[in-house]
């Protein structure tokens, strides 16, 4: 069967694996939604087709039950389908109810949470100053310390609310002014050990004072940090709706098309 179904066209690009009785697909899902719907559909009628030439029929796949009301069901956020009898239908639904209502009531660990994303920070900072210095890559920073916070958080605290996004974001917004500046400070340094026997330090105590009353540095500086804002304001959304929604108490659960086999 895996054979049939590598030769066709539309699962040329699909990534086809086999474990006992279970055929999985894997493919790249299109960045629009209704792309990827009709992604699907032709991945179903294509391995639909082939089944049913070679006389192979299936159940349900939650008792194996073979009847009239087989139908293609989308559970959850992340595009996992089954095919499901009413009975079993019904059954999934009152299952992803009770996720829903756990999900709700459970307790969110606030505090375990904001320490792990200090933590992402931290490392953030020290990513930023180092890409800085190595002078590439230091817009990735941004994107890095929103996915992996809110990954963290997430973990951590068990669920996310808006009222802990918010905090992220404005913990993140900080360690990217702090790294920001730390990597200008660094810049700084490099300039003036070259004409004068400075530390470090001694640099980055006068760096706020040298950038603001310098023309120049200045609006280089403001420059990056609405760059660096951007990108964060940006990546913390996206990461923000995909973490939220992600939450079981947002899954759903609806018939895709009935009797497709």
């Amino acid at each position: 069967m895996i054979e049939v179904l590598k030769d066709e066209p539309n699962l040329k690009k699909a990534k086809i694996t086999t474990e006992d009785a279970t055929v999985t697909i894997s493919y790249k899902i299109p960045f629009f939604t209704s792309s990827n719907r009709k992604k699907f559909d032709e991945i179903i009628e294509t391995v639909i087709s082939d089944l049913k030439r070679n006389d192979f029929s299936t159940g349900g796949f939650l008792d194996g039950t073979n009847d009239s009301t087989l139908s293609i069901v989308e559970i959850g956020q992340k595009y996992y389908y089954y095919y499901l009898t009413d009975s079993e239908y019904k059954k999934k639904s009152e299952d992803l109810e009770l996720k829903k209502e756990e999900n709700i009531n459970k307790k969110e660990n606030f505090i375990l949470g904001i320490l792990g994303v200090i933590g992402v920070a931290l490392i953030g900072i020290i990513a930023y100053v180092l890409a800085g210095m190595a002078g590439r890559y230091e817009w990735a920073i941004p994107i890095f310390l929103t996915a992996m916070s809110f990954t963290v958080y997430k973990h951590l605290a068990r669920k996310i609310s808006v009222i802990s996004a918010f905090i992220i974001f404005i913990l993140l917004a900080i360690s990217l002014f702090i790294a920001t500046f730390l990597e200008y400070a660094w810049r700084l340094y490099r300039i003036y050990k070259e004409e004068y026997i400075v530390t470090f330090m001694e640099v980055l105590k006068d760096a706020p004072q040298i950038i603001l009353e310098n023309p120049e540095i200045k609006s280089v500086f403001t420059k990056d940090l609405l760059i660096n804002g951007g990108i964060l304001i940006l990546g913390f959304i996206i990461a923000f709706i995909s973490a939220y929604k992600s939450e079981d108490r947002f899954a759903k659960i609806k018939k895709v098309n009935d009797n497709k086999m």
